[in-house]
């Protein structure tokens, strides 16, 4: 998921990504592991399940998000 045939990080869709989460119990919280503090801009990485949540890993900043992004958000 979320890698080109040469190893190459690419956008993840959210076909991809739903059918990653199909794997886990669907009652699981999900968490984006960012640090909300700094707005920036992450692709989506690996997705798995521990401590009871499913947990996506971020795969690398891609920019800065915006500021409507943050407040959609609720970090501003």
């Amino acid at each position: 998921m979320g890698r080109h045939r040469r190893g190459q990080a690419r956008e993840v869709t959210v076909g991809e990504l739903v059918a990653a989460l199909q794997q886990f119990d669907p009652a699981l919280e999900v968490r984006l592991a960012i640090q909300p503090r700094l707005p920036y801009e992450h692709a989506v990485g690996p997705v798995a399940e521990a401590d009871g949540m499913v947990w996506i890993g971020e795969a690398g900043q891609c920019g800065y998000a915006s500021d409507e992004v943050a407040e959609s958000l609720g970090w501003r």
